[in-house]
């Protein structure tokens, strides 16, 4: 198998010729011309591609970047202007440092930004990329985040969200309607479009949400739009990267097909047996600790052998990713877990 029929057969529940092992693009494409890669290809590794059949087209609504520095560091200051407002965002070093929403005023102004984006078919562009990056390549259809985990990831940030849960609890639901409806037209032109594996990239860990607000803003979410998707023929995974435990009975009712970015202990808080107990039907898109990459090779291979043997001991349902950061010693340690996937 190639690495695109390895990762269907794992969608699809059945069992590929071996683990399927993959890296995000983003995090591959740093060193994405060093050689090295080829012989990780060659051993089975791919790359996933997160690519939109989604296009979007907003009027009377004016983005605009400005890079600047201070104190030494360099800056990118985004503002959207709106006839309701002006709003704005800094980021450096790759990190927020300024978001979007901090008033209630400023929520005003992202409520018609949400209310004015217009969604049509980009089925074309999909396509186009997911030729472009064969043969190591794997093209999953971006979905963008769920109206909760977007206020809080892009638009607040998580101290501000706690505030304004409270707060601003009129201004936050009025928000959340309109992407709502937004990510409602979304799913129905994915659902129709090609493609078979969705990425809701929600970065979801339940501290920062709890299973009361998970109940009330999530599931409701999940329950009405992912059965379009999964009538259509789609695979449906949400990226949840972070602790999990005081939301796994309401994740294991959800019709969520597959976690991905599912990461054990130091930073989850579910061993993969855990996971595979709560969630015995549910796909894993497993991420590594990256401390583990830095084991001795052979302690990194019986970690691998058992993560295998904690998920999947029969081969199906687990796959493994680099989806959050790679280890500067990848070329020896990415390809110790090749190795190992190879012995299963």
């Amino acid at each position: 198998m190639n690495i695109q029929e390895r990762l269907e057969a794992f969608w699809s529940g059945e069992k590929p010729d071996k683990i399927p092992y993959t890296i995000y693009q983003n995090e591959w494409r740093h060193t994405q011309n060093d050689p090295a890669w080829i012989e990780l290809f060659k051993a089975g590794l791919g790359v996933t591609y997160l690519v939109p059949t989604v296009k979007t087209e907003q009027k009377n609504i004016q983005w605009k970047k400005q890079a600047y520095q201070e104190n030494g560091r360099e800056f990118v200051r985004t503002t959207i202007t709106t006839p309701v407002g002006e709003i704005y965002q800094i980021d450096a070093d790759g990190w927020t440092q300024k978001y979007f929403l901090e008033t209630k005023e400023d929520y005003q102004v992202m409520t018609y930004i949400a209310k004015n984006t217009q969604y049509y078919p980009d089925y074309e562009g999909f396509l186009a990329k997911e030729q472009a990056i064969k043969p190591y390549g794997v093209a999953l259809i971006a979905a963008g985040r769920t109206p909760i985990q977007t206020i809080l990831v892009d638009y607040v940030g998580l101290e501000n969200f706690a505030y304004h849960l409270f707060d601003y609890q009129e201004q936050l639901a009025e928000l959340y309607q309109a992407l709502l409806e937004g990510f409602t037209k979304q799913v129905e032109i994915i659902a129709s479009g090609p493609g078979r594996f969705v990425s809701v990239l929600e970065n979801f860990t339940a501290e920062t949400m709890g299973p009361v607000r998970f109940k009330e803003y999530h599931i409701p979410v999940y329950e009405k739009l992912f059965p379009i998707l999964q009538s259509s023929g789609k695979i449906v995974g949400t990226h949840y990267d972070g602790k999990l435990a005081s939301c796994k009975d309401l994740i294991a009712e959800a019709p969520i097909d597959l976690i991905e970015s599912l990461t054990p202990p130091p930073e989850g808080d579910m061993t993969l047996d855990q996971c595979r107990a709560a969630w015995p039907d549910k796909l894993f898109w497993c991420n590594i600790n990256v401390s583990s990459y830095y084991l001795p090779a052979q302690e990194l291979k019986e970690l691998v052998f058992n993560l295998v043997k904690q998920a999947a001991p029969d081969g199906r349902r687990l796959a493994f990713e680099v989806s959050e950061q790679y280890p500067d010693n990848w070329k020896e340690s990415m390809a110790i877990v090749l190795e190992a996937i190879n012995e299963l």
